[in-house]
């Protein structure tokens, strides 16, 4: 459900030109979730690249990223960012159809910063029929990745410190007893 909320907004437009500004923040409220998303169309037009906070129950950060006309829905798959040529960047990703994203506090986190620092962001992924699919974006600088961080209560640069929902701890059988 999560992963068709984080991608279910973010779906490619359709084929007419992007409307807003290269990675201008938006923020949508319907009903009780709040969304702020920035995002970038790459230099082919043919994928965008989201960096979104959704606010339901929790809060949660992902990257997404989602090519014309879509991906299949899949199992994780590989996908790689690489900055200014810095060399790459790989992990798995959700594949819940239609694109990609990620949602790992540390990694989100770690590459948030490290995309708010490029010029040019290059995304590779290896689709659900085992093709590469490559494009190429502009970075947005720090400003509207720390915004998206922000309405998530991250603090730009380090992951949030998680609270399992059940913290069950197990007391000693028995504190006196020795061994004997």
């Amino acid at each position: 459900m999560l992963a068709l909320l984080l991608l279910q907004a973010a779906a490619p437009a359709p084929a007419a030109a992007p409307v807003s500004a290269p990675w201008a923040v938006q923020t949508h409220a319907n009903g009780g979730n709040t969304s702020t998303s920035s995002s970038a169309w790459s230099t082919d037009a043919k994928a965008r690249f989201v960096v979104r906070c959704d606010v339901t129950n929790e809060k949660i950060v992902s990257l997404q990223f989602i090519p014309k006309p879509g991906f299949a829905a899949a199992l994780p798959r590989p996908v790689s960012i690489n900055v200014d040529d810095g060399g790459w960047l790989g992990t798995n990703w959700q594949f819940p159809g239609t694109g990609a994203f990620i949602s790992n506090d540390v990694i989100v986190s770690n590459l948030a910063v490290t995309i708010a620092h490029g010029k040019s962001i290059r995304v590779r992924v290896i689709d659900p029929e085992e093709k590469v699919v490559e494009a190429q974006f502009v970075g947005p600088g720090e400003a509207p990745i720390r915004q998206v961080l922000s309405a998530c209560g991250y603090e730009f640069g380090k992951a949030p410190p998680r609270v399992p929902a059940t913290t069950a701890t197990a007391a000693p059988a028995n504190p006196d007893a020795t061994d004997e």
